[in-house]
Formats: C-alpha cells, sequence, structure tokens
C-alpha cells in the first residue's frame, strides 16, 4: 500500500516550515495527493478578556486570518516547486473545535502529518490536535519535528513492539514505510523481572513483517515501567534511526483524551518523524 492522499498542519510558525517540507517530499516520494490546512479563529474573547473593545479585536483576528492565508499560500507554493498535486485550506471557527474539524478531514485521507505539540501556533491546543487525530481520525499520524528532516525510506526504522493491538494497527499502517527500509528493529522492552510468559512474543510478527517483504531484526533491551519513552528515543539513536513507529496510547479516567505517559514523551522529545497509529 502506498499513501496517496495526505493532509498536513501548517501555520505561521518556524516549525511549520520544516513540516511542510517533510509533507512535499514525502508526497512527491509516494506520488500522493497533498492537502495543506491552516486555521483562522472567529473569536479571540477566551484569550484577551471581555474588556477588549470590538474595533481592537476586529483587527486581531484579521491578521491572525492573514497568517493563515499568508501559510496556505507558502505551501502551496512549495508544493507547486517540487511539482506536487495539492490544494491549501483556511478554515475559519472556534479554537476548540479545530481539533474535531481536522481530523475529520483527516478520515478522507491515508495519513496526516503534525508537528510537535510545543512547537505549534499558541492560538490552538495542539495536544488536543494531536489527541483528536491520533484518537478520532482513524488514520495514522507522522509527527515530523521542528528541525528539517530528510525522507529516509530506505533507511532504518525503529518500531516499538509489545503485543498490543495499538502497535500491531501502527506496523500494518506503516507498511509503505517499513517494506523499502533497509532495516527495521523491532524493538522489544523486557521488564525487570519479567518472565518469557510476561515477554511479548515476536516470531509470529516477524514473520508476518517478513510476508510484506520487510527486512525485520528483533533488538531486546532492559526496561523498567517509568522509562520506556525515553528508552525508545535512546535506542532509536544508537541504531541511527530516520523514523519510530508505535502505538498511540491514551487514557479516559479524567477526561475525554489524556495522552498516556509513553506516547506524551515521545512527542515532546522525538528529534526523528514519529508515526503512530491507534
Amino acid at each position: 500500500m502506498s499513501f496517496k492522499d495526505i493532509i498536513v498542519y501548517v501555520d505561521g510558525t518556524e516549525a511549520s516550515k520544516a513540516r511542510a517540507a517533510f509533507a512535499v517530499a514525502l508526497a512527491k516520494a509516494q506520488g500522493a495527493y497533498l492537502i495543506g490546512v491552516a486555521f483562522a479563529p472567529k473569536a479571540l474573547l477566551p484569550l484577551y478578556g471581555a474588556d477588549v473593545g470590538f474595533a481592537d479585536m476586529s483587527g486581531v483576528l484579521q491578521g491572525v486570518k492573514a497568517q493563515g492565508e499568508a501559510a496556505v499560500v507558502s505551501f502551496k507554493a512549495l508544493a507547486a516547486e517540487a511539482g506536487i498535486e495539492a490544494d491549501g485550506r483556511l478554515m475559519q471557527g472556534m479554537s476548540e473545535e479545530f481539533p474535531h474539524d481536522f481530523a475529520a478531514c483527516a478520515r478522507q485521507a491515508d495519513l496526516a502529518i503534525l508537528g510537535q505539540p510545543r512547537d505549534g501556533d499558541p492560538l490552538i491546543g495542539q495536544y488536543a490536535l494531536v489527541e483528536r487525530c491520533l484518537f478520532a481520525s482513524g488514520r495514522p499520524v507522522v509527527i515530523a519535528p521542528a528541525q528539517p528532516a530528510e525522507i529516509a525510506l530506505d533507511g532504518t526504522i525503529v518500531a516499538a513492539w509489545d503485543g498490543s493491538a495499538e502497535a500491531a494497527r501502527a506496523f500494518n499502517d506503516a507498511l509503505t514505510f517499513l517494506k523499502p527500509a533497509k532495516r527495521v528493529v523491532l524493538l522489544v522492552g523486557v521488564l525487570d523481572g519479567a518472565t518469557e510468559v510476561r515477554t511479548p512474543p515476536t516470531d509470529d510478527m516477524v514473520a508476518h513483517l517478513t510476508r510484506h517483504g520487510v527486512n525485520v531484526e528483533v533488538v531486546r533491551v532492559p526496561a523498567s515501567e517509568g522509562d520506556i519513552g525515553r528508552l525508545l528515543l535512546s535506542q532509536a539513536k544508537k541504531e541511527q534511526a530516520d523514523m519510530i513507529v508505535m502505538g498511540a496510547f491514551h487514557h479516559s479516567r479524567w477526561r475525554e483524551f489524556i495522552l498516556g505517559g509513553v506516547t506524551l514523551t515521545m512527542l515532546e522529545e522525538a528529534t526523528i518523524p514519529l508515526f503512530m497509529a491507534h
């Protein structure tokens, strides 16, 4: 399977430039149609307070809208320069609704590309945007780091395997990346004191990936409950990985979506593209 359509969130930040370049390079490699989406809020009252006059608010909103329009124009120019068929869209609405609206658009694409939450436009709840796409779009998501990164479809990928349904879904959704990779490291964290029964089996998953033409090897590393995210990052660095593939986890005890600790660590600290699915 290859990606036929890709959606990417763009804004006026520096990080967005690297994200757009990543999306364009991937779309060119895949022969995919590319959709760039920016956002402009229709109201900013929660941010500026009731004492802000209508004229002042109107000016701020027009400025924010102009930034979104500029982001779309810049994105379309980048795609055109690369010879990519692309569409640029400016969504307008309430900030809290945008993650829902973007995720709804992502359902009509094969892949969504977002930035790391801390690098995004502060007018939008960036964590909410990532959460909504991961857990409500039904599509995989690539989190692109702020620094420019080259597409390395024939490089090394670390795929985190814990035997879960989320990891299995991520692996199959990522086959477009896994199949051409020179190396796919199936990384298994072995918890302190874990018995063989508690350690995720790998033989059947290796056989499954091999049947798909994936060049896979298993690496087992000792781990403890509290450091799985940083273990993945350090092992990816050790393996000189070009991408990390993993399942996304959340917990819903206290509010609708709260990213799990491992997922949150990866979102905030990864320095290479992170492919996630739920």
